[in-house]
């Protein structure tokens, strides 16, 4: 059986601004270093032999927090766990967004996976690219407990998937709040979700989707 562990990057900068990030970045802030740093507390228990993250330096800070507490020997870059691309918009306020494109977000809110961004991903192709990668880690690492950090699309498409649902049910999927943790199990390829979404390691008043 391998154990996978599933989590979002704390806090950034462009989270409260409720700005589209995808493949740009911005920091951690200190809400979201000290998110960080009580999920590497709460994966204290889980005895986790292996680290990856998304290379954005958001998850890679996330990461760090919890290679320390763990004292694990490095982390494992993985681009391939990157966040969705939002070709045009990132960089953008959602808000703004929202208001000049008032017709397609009335689609992005009920099915979102019939939106395609210009420039950006395709939702289905992304969604099969990191949930191959994943697959492959789980036969890398039979008898072994890995974790993931990546970001909130890449995370809720990932779940999605390990929960059985189709990219059509996206919205079914649990919300990945910062830090948010899942937990599946993978025993011959067969994926039993453990736990989702799990926010008990932080405040109520830290919770930002």
């Amino acid at each position: 059986m391998t154990r996978i562990i599933l989590t979002r990057h704390g806090e950034t900068q462009w989270n409260i601004e409720r700005r589209v990030q995808g493949r740009l970045d911005s920091p951690l802030t200190e809400k979201g270093l000290a998110q960080a740093r009580n999920l590497a507390l709460r994966l204290r228990s889980e005895k986790i032999d292996y680290l990856y993250s998304s290379d954005l330096p958001r998850a890679v800070a996330t990461a760090e927090e919890i290679r320390r507490e763990l004292q694990l020997e490095t982390i494992i870059p993985a681009p391939r766990i990157r966040e969705f691309s939002f070709g045009d918009w990132e960089g953008k306020l959602w808000d703004e967004l929202r208001t000049t494109h008032q017709e397609i977000f009335k689609i992005w809110d009920n099915t979102p996976h019939l939106v395609r961004v210009p420039n950006g991903d395709n939702m289905h192709t992304f969604a099969e690219r990191v949930w191959e990668f994943l697959q492959e880690l789980i036969i890398k690492h039979q008898g072994e407990t890995i974790c993931l950090v990546t970001h909130g699309m890449t995370l809720k498409l990932l779940v999605t998937k390990a929960l059985g649902f189709s990219i059509d049910e996206l919205l079914k999927t649990p919300l990945q709040f910062n830090t948010a943790v899942n937990i599946l199990e993978a025993k011959e390829m067969k994926i039993n979700p453990v736990l989702l979404g799990d926010c008990s390691h932080l405040h109520e008043t830290w919770k930002l989707d």
